[in-house]
This record gives C-alpha cells, sequence and structure tokens, in this order.
C-alpha cells in the first residue's frame, strides 16, 4: 500500500514528458534498475517522462522510442552532449531534469553554465565515497541550477552535506527501493543441478559485480575459511564486471578454484535467490546494497559488511549480521552462525521481511514525486494502480 492519495490534486494533467532523466552508463547496474523503477513507477501513475541516455546503453534497450533521447557518449567531460542536451530541453519543453550519475551530472552542469540550459536539476548521489576536492567538484555541487541532492542513504547524506556550501541546496534521502512484485509467485531456478552443484549442501554466495568496491578479496577470505574449517557448503557468485580477471587470479591463488564457482550474469535473480542459503555481502564501499533489498524480499539471511548505507537496512542480530568491513573471521563466525542455527535464520529472516517494507519501489517513487511537485510548486493528477 502506498501514500499516493495524500499527494495533493491540482490542475497539471498536461504536464507530461516534462520530466528528462539523464542516465550516462552503458551497463545496466543498480543505479540504471533504480531509474527503470523510477521511470516506470511514474509512468504506472500517468506521469510520463523522457530519458537521455547514451546509444547502444542498456537502459536504451528497455525503454520505448517515443520516450527515448540518446546520444553518443565520448567521455564524461562532453560538451557535444552537453549541448544536444540543451536542444532537447528547449524543443521538448523540459521543465525538471534529474540526473542519475556524476557524468549526467556534469553534463548537465556544462549545458547550464555554457549553453544557457535555466531549469531545476535534481541530483541523485549512490556511492558513499568523498565528494573530489578539485574546483570543478565544488563548482558542480554547488552550481546555482542544483535545486535538491538525493543520497540513497543517510550513510551518504552524512559524506556530502559538508561539501555542500550553497544555502540554496536541499539533502533529501530517498532509500533505493525493491519491487516486491518481482519475488511473488516465483518457480525457483533449479541452481544446483544447472551449475553441478551437491545437492546435500547449502550454498553461500554473493550477488554482486565484479568491481573494486564490492570487496571480493573479502569474500574469497571468507570462503577460505570456512572451507578450511570443514563447512560442507557450495560458494557461487553471481556477476561480472571490470575486476573479473583478478578476481579470478586471486581465487586461484587460494586454491579455490574447485570450491567456487563463477556463475556469471543472470537477468532472473528472483528465481535464482530461493536457491542460496546465505547471502554474504562483503562490500568496501556501498551507498546502500540492494541486493540485501533482494535477499529480504526472498527470505535469504544476510551477513555483511558495515560498509555505507547497509547498516540502515542490515540491523545487526536483528535482521541480518554485520562484520566490520575487510573481517573475513568474522564474515565467517557470521555465516557459520546463519547455517548451525535455525532459530537465528528463522528470526532474521522474519525480521528482514518486514524491513524490507521501508525500502519498497512505491515508497521510492512517492518521495521522489513530491519532492519534484515541491521544486516545481505544481502538482500532478495520479492514476490509481
Amino acid at each position: 500500500m502506498n501514500n499516493f492519495a495524500a499527494l495533493p490534486q491540482a490542475l497539471s494533467s498536461t504536464f507530461q514528458n516534462r520530466l528528462l532523466h539523464i542516465s550516462s552508463p552503458l551497463t545496466w547496474r543498480g543505479g540504471e534498475q533504480q531509474l527503470w523503477y523510477l521511470f516506470q513507477g511514474l509512468k504506472n501513475r500517468g506521469v510520463d517522462s523522457l530519458v537521455f541516455c547514451p546509444t547502444g546503453s542498456e537502459l536504451s534497450k528497455r525503454l520505448p522510442d517515443g520516450q527515448l533521447i540518446t546520444y553518443k557518449k565520448r567521455s564524461g567531460f562532453d560538451l557535444s552532449s552537453a549541448y544536444k542536451l540543451k536542444q532537447v530541453c528547449t524543443s521538448k519543453g523540459i521543465e525538471l531534469i534529474h540526473v542519475h550519475d556524476a557524468h549526467s551530472h556534469t553534463m548537465a552542469v556544462l549545458a547550464s553554465t555554457l549553453f544557457g540550459l535555466k531549469l531545476p536539476i535534481v541530483l541523485s548521489r549512490r556511492v558513499d565515497f568523498p565528494i573530489g576536492g578539485s574546483w570543478f567538484s565544488r563548482f558542480k555541487y554547488n552550481h546555482a541550477s542544483i535545486k535538491a541532492v538525493v543520497p540513497v542513504s543517510n550513510a551518504i547524506a552524512s559524506i556530502i552535506k559538508p561539501k555542500l556550501s550553497s544555502k540554496h541546496l536541499k539533502v533529501h534521502t530517498i532509500h533505493s527501493g525493491v519491487d516486491l512484485r518481482r519475488f511473488e509467485n516465483v518457480v525457483p531456478a533449479d541452481i544446483k543441478k544447472e551449475l553441478g552443484l551437491a545437492e546435500s549442501q547449502p550454498i553461500i554466495a554473493n550477488v554482486a559485480a565484479l568491481a573494486d568496491h564490492k570487496d571480493y578479496f573479502t569474500f574469497l577470505d571468507t570462503v577460505k575459511l570456512l572451507h578450511d574449517s570443514g563447512c560442507k557448503a557450495s560458494f557461487v557468485v553471481f556477476g561480472t564486471g571490470p575486476m573479473e580477471s583478478e578476481i579470478k587470479a586471486y581465487c586461484n591463488q587460494l586454491e579455490l578454484d574447485q570450491v567456487v564457482t563463477f556463475a556469471g550474469f543472470r537477468t532472473d535473480l528472483p528465481a535464482v535467490y530461493p536457491n542460496i542459503d546465505v547471502l554474504l555481502f562483503t562490500s568496501k564501499t556501498e551507498g546502500l546494497g540492494t541486493t540485501i533489498l533482494d535477499a529480504f524480499a526472498s527470505g535469504v539471511p544476510v551477513a555483511a559488511t558495515q560498509a555505507g548505507g547497509i547498516p540502515e537496512m542490515v540491523i545487526h542480530n536483528s535482521t541480518g549480521l554485520l562484520a566490520p568491513v575487510g573481517d573475513s573471521e568474522t564474515l565467517c563466525a557470521n555465516v557459520k552462525s546463519v547455517l548451525e542455527d535455525s532459530d537465528l535464520r528463522l528470526k532474521l529472516t522474519s525480521n528482514a521481511t518486514s524491513k524490507v517494507q521501508e525500502f519498497t519501489t512505491d515508497n521510492m517513487v512517492f518521495k521522489t514525486l513530491e519532492l519534484y511537485q515541491n521544486i516545481l510548486n505544481k502538482s500532478f493528477i495520479l492514476k490509481p494502480v
């Protein structure tokens, strides 16, 4: 159930395709998934928006032609794309821009500074590392066109607030959401048969990009401790990414090449999660970590690090178990506790099922739309869903 009925109802039925989302990644990861949820959530409620993203990007392949405008991505500092953005906003009558990543942020600020784009900008911030110290980083975060910064966790908000000097800027935490409908009436995949895993052994898995901040080195260190201590389990990695060769090399170095299965990128994760007995999530930085929300929605117990916004979801010994970043020994002990204590497993998954209700896509869309309305000083007529 959502709170959309509480939104003010004013005459604004002409406000269609006046919102422009900008996304720069070519790949599909958590940020693109959240943008997609937002785009669909708005559309389902009768508020159509446009998306400006690179030609050939994974996001562009999922969007309807009538609401998609593409550009050729050249670099993170791209004047031609900034100029095209200005032209698009003028021709389409755009009233509000929402930028969803750092390169999109740069593009919108360039369009405003160099090409006279005079529109309010909402900036999403999904990473929990500090804002850069260069003059341009300070300039673009405090640019007069930025009307709101939207971190996806309170942890990110606490990092960026000291760097925002402009008094007009407002910081509004809006947690990323999970679409709980994706996890209803799921037919589980037979992962053990598909990957040739032992039927009798539990699966301990991570579901994350093979990227530096996901810290798969700590994941493998934890697997090593579990395996060497006699833990009878199958260890599986679901994901691909830029550090795949380095991570697999480290796996071989630890002599775990016959122990860990690299299962690659999956598009059927709701069907995958019911096979997992423990999600071992070892990030060293993490804006929020929506993989954990997927696990909560699937009834999978979580052993994770305390990175970034993770403790806003994983309450230690209540909705999951936490360990310090990089602490493979505590992670190992936490995984063993989950595997060996059925009462603990039941408590964690039951509490997590309740906790995930705070992190739904409906809540995310509602809070974002409310922010748009406040900035534009106008309301939207919404369709019931």
